[in-house]
């Protein structure tokens, strides 16, 4: 809380950066997982209808199928390029490892961990987190 000039004191401020982290990672996993998953299931779907269509001669809904097939797999490799480039996996596994470690740290915190060893291991986790966020892979 403030104490009576405004100011957090270091173990609010501990514990406020801790959760505000703890709330971002969280939606970092969730929104790095839907991409990751998202693509890789569209991937999977696109290149499987392609498949089937380029093997197909009957229009279908009044389009070529061959046409089709191939605006399937134009979309699978844009996709697949996007995903690899962007780094969706590495960054999904990369929030779900900080988030477990945020968690944790929040059960130390809670159950009465030094401070200064806190204030140190909420460091040392956003660091290796965005180390791993920004690791050009491969």
């Amino acid at each position: 809380m403030a104490n009576g000039h405004g100011q957090e004191s270091g173990a609010d401020f501990v514990a406020h950066t801790l959760n505000d982290a703890l709330r971002w990672s969280g939606r970092g996993q969730k929104l790095w997982s839907f991409a990751n998953h998202g693509s890789t299931v569209c991937i999977v779907v696109f290149s499987a209808t392609a498949a089937v269509l380029s093997q197909t001669s009957s229009a279908i809904v009044g389009f070529d199928p061959k046409t089709v097939a191939t605006v399937l797999s134009l979309c699978v490799t844009i996709i697949s390029t996007v995903q690899s480039k962007l780094g969706f996996e590495r960054k999904w596994v990369a929030n779900r490892l900080t988030h477990s470690a945020l968690n944790r740290l929040l059960l130390d915190e809670k159950t009465g961990a030094d401070l200064q060893d806190t204030k140190e291991k909420l460091k040392t986790i956003l660091e290796a987190h965005d180390r791993a966020i920004a690791a050009t892979g491969g």
